[in-house]
């Protein structure tokens, strides 16, 4: 009688997998929080996002209004009740709702939930693609396993917007962060 291979056995496209997902969380959470650090910087966010300041409004539709953009744990970091707010604790969500909705962005032609054409090369476009992909890859995913040829694609892809959006100072980490 054959043996069956464990069912969740590495292989090549799990590997893939978890670069991808790596390449989003760790890198892609550090070059949305650079973007909306040099818009908002970390000294001034507390008045940005204060009772008292325009965002405070939208901000607070998008936490009860009926779409609930904004869940508890995602306002809680915003407007933590012990400590100062710091861009330091937001997710790739939360500053994708951040980048969209109180720094002065125009949407992408496509629009914010869409993957923007290759020639749209804006920061709008590229928070975009971040957002794309991370619901692709991770978000909506239905297996931890990309093929050799779609990990290039997509690697390339995402790579691409982060140097755009972060500087060329993440083009080694993220060349560092594929061959590992």
């Amino acid at each position: 009688m054959a043996t069956a291979s464990p069912p969740f056995t590495s292989t090549r496209e799990t590997t893939n997998y978890a670069r991808l997902c790596r390449l989003l969380v760790d890198v892609g959470t550090q070059v949305l929080r650079s973007t909306f650090d040099k818009i908002h910087p970390p000294a001034t966010l507390q008045t940005v996002l204060g009772s008292t300041s325009v965002h405070y409004a939208k901000l607070q539709s998008l936490y009860k209004g009926k779409k609930k953009v904004l869940n508890p744990t995602q306002w809680g970091k915003l407007y933590p009740s012990h400590s100062a707010v710091s861009s330091a604790t937001f997710d790739v969500t939360l500053l994708t709702v951040l980048l969209r909705s109180i720094c002065g962005l125009s949407p992408p032609a496509n629009g914010w939930d869409h993957l923007p054409l290759a020639e749209n090369m804006s920061i709008a476009d590229d928070i975009a693609r971040v957002k794309y992909y991370r619901n692709t890859v991770y978000g909506h995913a239905s297996q931890a396993s990309v093929d050799d040829s779609s990990f290039s694609a997509c690697w390339q892809e995402i790579r691409e917007a982060l140097v755009r959006l972060g500087g060329a100072h993440f083009r080694a980490k993220i060349d560092n962060l594929e061959h590992r």
